[in-house]
């Protein structure tokens, strides 16, 4: 498909090019009969793992290292936003980027807040008086993603629309220079995308995401109704930068309906990756290389995890994972490519055991592996938990010392859901204040990534929640941006 953007009053809107190419990638497997097929592989890790890692500690801001680090995580500047307002169901959906310099963008739903001093002060922005709307949709809802890409000075946005009349879902992906973005906030290149350019005219899309490799930024949402599965997209970031047509291929969302929900691989050097769960010890693992018209999958094998209800209820009776049981449940939240190419990824585990002979959890945590992309095999597992806390959604990033940093959810009966930060093999998360209130749905949307002022330390966006005191059926949301390292930075 390929859309066009013209410039009006020095902003710049996409227009639909009617009967323009949808150019899918091919999918290539050992169950695409008829076609020389892409092996794929199935590699048994060399032991299983029996015992469960080093419990992870939870710690304030200042505290000292439970386990006597000498270099704990320090939180080197921290800067809430305003409040939100929220009802007590809904929940946050951080996203957030930096550039150099100090630029910041910070989104959650239904607002934008743009920082350019380095999130000294915030102005707030809301996505439908920066853009008109997406001509035949109801508007702007609500799932919002950011990143910047330093290669061609960009920071991009991608935005979910409501579905139209005849159930067809939309977003709008925009880009703007770091300069723009300091000079006038509303100053954005932007392109929109309906279902019915993957070849799903009645059917909604939920749950983007965002990556970028060194060619392509590539996008990942959901395809409900009867694709029921993730679509990929990608597009030229030479394309992007030149602000005009654009030119995207996508893959089949129906070969990937165990991948819903599920993150893209963050850092990658040349091609897109993303998981799904074939049952509870066999991970799958799609791939879509930068070039080409095909694209496809391998499995490894992962030790037993336990995968019954995720629950996690709060000093208040709250349970702030059961709401997306149905849905979400085991996605894949984390995943980061490391510099020898190797894959982290990271999702949340229930409470039990996940084998008779394997150990059990009293709560939902994380799970963490390792895997080699070139010989498809499990190089090391870990679990993130402990016995008095839950931890879920997992979300990763890596550092130019190649450190894996780790945002996730966490609380327990005596604390509220909230969010802590880390480095893997620290086995200790951090946070820097508490909530009061637990929301029935916490955290599957926070975000950490690489600081661009500072390639050791890492940027987080999350949120804490408190009660309103004018209203016990609401509560307040708040956003906030810090960065966070190692004391030896």
């Amino acid at each position: 498909m390929i859309r066009r953007a013209s410039l009006l009053e020095g902003h710049k809107r996409s227009e639909r090019v009617e009967g323009a190419p949808y150019p899918p990638v091919e999918f290539v497997s050992r169950e695409n009969a008829g076609r020389t097929p892409i092996p794929v592989r199935t590699t048994k890790r060399p032991r299983k793992l029996r015992e469960p890692s080093p419990h992870a500690d939870v710690a304030t801001a200042g505290d000292p290292d439970p386990h006597g680090n000498p270099n704990p995580v320090e939180f080197k500047n921290y800067a809430p936003s305003d409040d939100l307002n929220k009802k007590l169901t809904n929940a946050a959906d951080m996203s957030g980027a930096e550039s150099e310099g100090g630029r910041l963008l910070m989104s959650f739903n239904w607002s934008i807040d743009v920082s350019t001093n380095d999130g000294g002060t915030w102005k707030r922005l809301d996505p439908t008086s920066v853009f008109p709307a997406v001509a035949g949709f109801p508007g702007f809802c609500c799932d919002q993603v950011v990143t910047y890409v330093p290669s061609i000075d960009r920071f991009v946005w991608l935005m979910q629309h409501d579905k139209d009349a005849a159930g067809q879902g939309a977003f709008r992906l925009a880009a703007a220079s770091a300069s723009s973005v300091e000079n006038d906030p509303t100053a954005w290149t932007y392109w929109d995308f309906l279902a019915g350019d993957f070849g799903y005219p009645t059917t909604d899309m939920d749950y983007p995401d965002l990556s970028f490799s060194r060619e392509n930024l590539y996008i990942a949402t959901d395809v409900l109704g009867s694709a029921n599965g993730r679509v990929v997209v990608r597009i030229p970031l030479k394309e992007i930068a030149a602000g005009g047509t654009i030119n995207f291929r996508y893959t089949d969302p129906t070969r990937a309906t165990n991948a819903m929900f599920s993150h893209l691989v963050q850092q990658p050097a040349g091609q897109a990756v993303w998981f799904g769960h074939r049952d509870n010890t066999t991970l799958e693992v799609y791939t879509m290389p930068d070039s080409g018209t095909t694209y496809s999958s391998f499995t490894v094998n992962v030790a037993s995890w336990p995968n019954g209800t995720l629950t996690a209820k709060g000093p208040d009776g709250n349970d702030w994972l059961t709401k997306l049981q149905s849905s979400m449940r085991f996605a894949v939240t984390g995943a980061v490519e490391r510099p020898n190419g190797n894959v982290v990824v990271a999702w949340t585990a229930s409470d039990g055991k996940g084998s008779a002979t394997g150990p059990t959890f009293k709560r939902a945590h994380g799970r963490i592996v390792e895997i080699n992309m070139t010989n498809h095999s499990v190089v090391s597992e870990m679990q993130v938990w402990n016995d008095d806390y839950a931890f879920a959604y997992p979300n990763l990033g890596v550092n130019a010392s190649d450190e894996i940093g780790m945002l996730l959810a966490w609380g327990g009966p005596n604390d509220h859901a909230n969010c802590a930060m880390g480095i893997i093999g620290d086995f200790v998360v951090w946070f820097r204040d508490g909530s009061t209130r637990t929301v029935q749905r916490y955290g599957d949307y926070l975000t950490t990534r690489m600081s661009q002022n500072g390639s050791r330390r890492f940027g987080a966006w999350g949120y804490w929640v408190t009660d309103d005191p004018a209203d016990s059926s609401r509560c307040n949301y708040h956003p906030f941006f810090c960065r966070y390292a190692r004391t030896s930075v």
